[in-house]
């Protein structure tokens, strides 16, 4: 995780984000904090980097890249405002000891953002910041085949603000950010498919991380949301992030996970 302490809105890289519509950074810090116990309080060991003054986007820590067993995918970012987050992350986690894997520099790859996983299969969404090209890299780096998906709605330019698989048999996902075919591709790779309505996605319902049967996502979500977890086996722990909405992010954003 990377701390706000310089969070901003301070240009516009994608349609939540609004000059206009400032940060309010107290509470930023706040609904981060709040974040952060709530992970400690399951038990998730958390690891900080510090967010560079001139980088305000540092602090959606999930596209930096992607972490495995002892190496580290690194990003490549679509926009120059958020290029030197790749470098900062690179320095990080050579420090830890991970070996560092990267793809050519002109293809876009924006880490977890689009690039998830369920344990058993690697899920990769292209079209608005990561490039299709990149799925070939990340398979003979991760020697695991990919399933792909292309994102068509700019408001969900990431996979992990529209497509959440929560365990082998489970996603959650705003169907309106795909085309049919891959609509269709979804139902046949999972047992249950939960669908997010439209108020649901204003909060970034499928923006979440899973630990054990646990769901850590932002506050506000529908009671038939929270209804649909429980059916499947899972609780919700809603944690306010407004602030991060602002500038098109929330829990899953904000969190890098290792694998």
């Amino acid at each position: 995780m990377c701390p706000p302490d310089h969070f901003s809105i301070k240009y516009e890289i994608n349609p939540w984000m609004h000059i206009e519509n400032k940060v309010n950074p107290l509470k930023a810090k706040e609904e981060f904090f709040k974040l952060k116990s709530v992970y400690q309080d399951l038990n998730v060991n958390i690891l900080e980097i510090p967010q560079n003054k001139n980088l305000p986007d540092m602090v959606y820590a999930a596209n930096f890249g992607f972490p495995k067993n002892n190496f580290f995918i690194k990003s490549n970012f679509k926009f120059k405002e958020r290029k030197k987050e790749s470098h900062l992350s690179k320095i990080y986690f050579e420090k830890l000891g991970f070996k560092i894997k990267e793809l050519p520099q002109d293809i876009k790859f924006e880490g977890q953002g689009d690039l998830l996983t369920n344990g058993k299969s690697y899920f990769f969404g292209w079209g608005k910041r990561s490039d299709f090209k990149a799925k070939k890299y990340l398979a003979d780096f991760l020697e695991q085949e990919i399933i792909d998906f292309k994102l068509i709605d700019p408001y969900y330019y990431h996979l992990d603000t529209c497509f959440a698989p929560i365990d082998k048999k489970t996603v959650v996902v705003n169907p309106n950010a795909f085309e049919k075919k891959d609509i269709d591709k979804i139902n046949k790779l999972f047992q249950n498919v939960i669908s997010v309505s439209k108020n649901d996605n204003k909060l970034f319902a499928c923006n979440l991380v899973v630990t054990g049967k646990t769901i850590v996502i932002g506050k506000g979500i529908s009671n038939k949301l929270k209804e649909d977890f429980k059916r499947y086996g899972f609780t919700a722990i809603e944690t306010p992030t407004s602030e991060f909405i602002k500038g098109g992010g929330s829990v899953k954003c904000l969190t890098l996970e290792f694998y």
